[in-house]
């Protein structure tokens, strides 16, 4: 037996086989331990390819006063008008800045240096946070699309400091302000995150080293661990996403709409061709909006009157019409839906972890283009190559890479030609190359 993937929450453990098999189980430990026993004492160690970790949310309130985040933004004199933290709320601001400050740099548009980087103030800024910042954010001024004084500035600073340094270009996100917020809390929750991967880290590194660990996100997709440490953001709501993506996986479709019914709520959401569908807004974590998109499932109160009519309603929205795709039902649903035929997936109390266990590698794009160098459809393929490498770096195997459509939107909002393109390319994780004795 080889081949084998494990999926690793809070909760439960599981191993599956390379046809989706369920081949062991370990409940009710901590992650690290569950695995330890599952490659210990159920299965052969050297047959796990991968593990698949569903991290608990980071919260703000586990930090301490080492988490404290100095901000760098490259982007003065033209960006000084907002600085950085300065919508935060006032409590979070207080519990994690550090040092803060806007040096000369950045770009425009279309590439054109709009100043020169000042590394003389990047050097200064960091002699002033020795000793007090326990990491650094670092965004500049257009710096998703053109990174190149974020990545001297940010080499500056890990020298200089020998602590983690997130850029904001690391987060597809159009704003300033939202990339610098999303490298402020990913820099933050570093430390935790680092942690929990570090336990799962050392069981691997003692039973089966060759297996590749990798952790959850948010939208149900995966991530290399040592990607993983520089996005915390993006693990949020990971738990949900591997549920509604387990469901799947379990009743052998690729498509659903799935309803995970709980103690609290029911949560209705679309799965298709393995992704749950986009959201239109941003993710905000403590009232501070990052540049993390977040997938919008329909969350039905139970204490709020009148369930089953509002379930019905949420099913039928998340449908959109389309009676065709099966309904699967996870977790204790007492209440019928009237009208709709569902199916409950065997095995659905151990959804999460097989949502993990199964998990796909994907990259996004969503930015903006400038077109003043090329039309429409070379903007297109570059934002198709861009996801592809993306899905890649993500640990998909380029060879079963499949795309969304290009979605593309004019941008009356700047003053040259561009358009904002969205596209996510998605892929099964590369399998690792057998060992040769």
């Amino acid at each position: 037996m080889s081949g084998l993937r494990v999926g690793v929450d809070a909760t439960a453990a599981v191993a599956l086989d390379d046809r989706d098999r369920i081949r062991a189980v370990r409940h009710g430990d901590t992650p690290a331990r569950m695995l330890e026993q599952l490659l210990t004492r159920d299965i052969e160690a050297a047959a796990i390819d991968r593990v698949v970790a569903i991290l608990p949310d980071p919260e703000l309130a586990e930090l301490d006063a080492g988490a404290r985040v100095a901000v760098l933004r490259i982007g003065a004199p033209a960006t000084t008008a907002i600085p950085p933290l300065a919508a935060w709320p006032v409590r979070e601001r207080a519990m994690l800045a550090g040092p803060v400050t806007m040096v000369r740099g950045g770009h425009e548009y279309d590439g054109r240096v709009s100043a020169p980087l000042d590394l003389a103030a990047v050097t200064e800024f960091a002699r002033g946070c020795a000793g007090i910042a326990g990491a650094v954010a670092v965004a500049g001024v257009h710096g998703l699309e053109y990174p190149e004084h974020e990545r001297r500035a940010a080499a500056v600073l890990a020298e200089q400091l020998n602590v983690p340094v997130i850029r904001g270009g690391e987060t597809e996100a159009l704003g300033l302000l939202e990339r610098e917020n999303t490298a402020v809390l990913d820099a933050a929750m570093a430390a935790a995150v680092d942690a929990r991967i570090g336990e799962l880290t050392a069981v691997l590194g003692a039973r089966q080293p060759e297996a590749e660990l990798f952790v959850l996100r948010g939208d149900g997709t995966v991530l290399p661990a040592h990607l993983a440490r520089r996005h915390a953001t993006a693990l949020i709501g990971a738990a949900r996403a591997a549920a509604l993506h387990g469901a799947v996986r379990l009743a052998g479709t690729g498509s659903a709409v799935v309803v995970d019914a709980r103690s609290e709520a029911a949560v209705v959401s679309r799965v298709r061709d393995g992704l749950l569908p986009g959201a239109g807004r941003l993710r905000e974590i403590a009232g501070v909006r990052t540049g993390v998109r977040t997938p919008r499932p329909v969350v039905v109160s139970r204490r709020q009157a009148g369930f089953p009519e509002r379930l019905r309603a949420a099913l039928a929205r998340t449908r959109a019409g389309d009676d065709e795709l099966a309904v699967l039902v996870l977790g204790e649903l007492a209440e019928e839906i009237a009208g709709v035929p569902v199916t409950r997936p065997p095995d659905g109390e151990l959804a999460a972890v097989i949502g993990a266990a199964t998990a796909e590698a994907a990259g996004s794009v969503d930015r903006i283009f400038w077109q003043g160098a090329g039309d429409r459809q070379e903007s297109a393929n570059r934002a198709r190559r861009l996801a592809r490498d993306a899905a890649v770096r993500a640990g998909a195997d380029p060879r079963t890479l499949r795309e969304t459509p290009v979605r593309a939107a004019l941008t009356t909002y700047v003053p040259v030609p561009a358009a904002r393109l969205q596209v996510t390319a998605i892929g099964a994780p590369l399998r690792p190359a057998p060992v040769t004795p």
